[in-house]
């Protein structure tokens, strides 16, 4: 993991530089605590795509909330990535791809937890949980199908 910078990373990257930048923000956001806010706009997102993935439409989620991290700004974009990764994942499962399955749940897990215990109205903690667990107890009995875990509201 990148060390976390002193001040806000910058917004831009150059070409072939965003993973790096993502490294950078989630350090930043993991050890200040800073993840900013959504949008109106991006809060209507995330509720369809929680809708989507809860309704097992895993791609239709990952579109809808791809959708918005394409445009986002950090530290919100990396919730949105996580998000997007996470229906990229279960749609992964779905089709019986465990690498794809798994690099992109690992992924939504790690940067989902620079926005516990709750963001965006969401259980963000117990979300990574049921999902690192789930991936882990999957991958060793090689079945991937369901039941899958649910994104829950935050108390």
């Amino acid at each position: 993991m990148a060390q976390a910078p002193t001040r806000r990373p910058p917004q831009t990257f150059a070409p072939g530089g965003r993973r790096a930048l993502d490294a950078l923000w989630l350090a930043y956001a993991t050890e200040t605590g800073d993840v900013g806010g959504l949008a109106p706009a991006q809060l209507e997102a995330v509720a369809r795509g929680v809708a989507e993935f809860n309704e097992g439409r895993f791609h239709a989620s990952h579109e809808t909330w791809e959708e918005r991290w394409i445009s986002a700004v950090y530290p919100e974009r990396l919730f949105l990535l996580a998000l997007a990764k996470l229906g990229a994942g279960f749609a992964h499962a779905r089709r019986r791809n465990p690498k794809g399955m798994s690099g992109q749940l690992a992924d939504a897990v790690r940067f989902l937890g620079a926005f516990a215990p709750a963001y965006a109205g969401l259980d963000t903690a117990r979300l990574a949980a049921d999902v690192g667990a789930w991936a882990a107890q999957r991958s060793r009995v090689g079945d991937f199908g369901p039941p899958y875990p649910a994104i829950e509201d935050a108390a």
